[in-house]
């Protein structure tokens, strides 16, 4: 929690931890601007596992992190699935 200096993880393919305190937005990979984003980032890291990449997520830090998770799918790990019911 805030203030708590615990930070909570997010799993990602089985391959790397994302730090949810640390996560600014998440977007879809085909979108021409999260396209720029990741190509002007200082780093971009892929966590697919191998899968098809579906979103990239941009961090607090500049940082691109790009996995194979759909917008629903993150949206169900940060708490906000009721975002896709409107």
């Amino acid at each position: 929690s805030a203030g708590s200096g615990v930070m909570t993880f997010i799993k990602v393919e089985n391959v790397g931890l994302i730090a949810v305190e640390h996560i600014v937005a998440v977007g879809l990979v085909e979108a021409a601007p999260v396209k720029r984003l990741a190509r002007a980032a200082e780093q971009t890291l892929i966590l697919t596992g191998g899968k098809k990449r579906q979103t990239a997520v941009l961090l607090d830090s500049g940082q691109v992190v790009v996995t194979a998770l759909t917008l629903e799918e993150w949206a169900g790990l940060l708490g906000q699935s009721d975002w896709f019911n409107l």
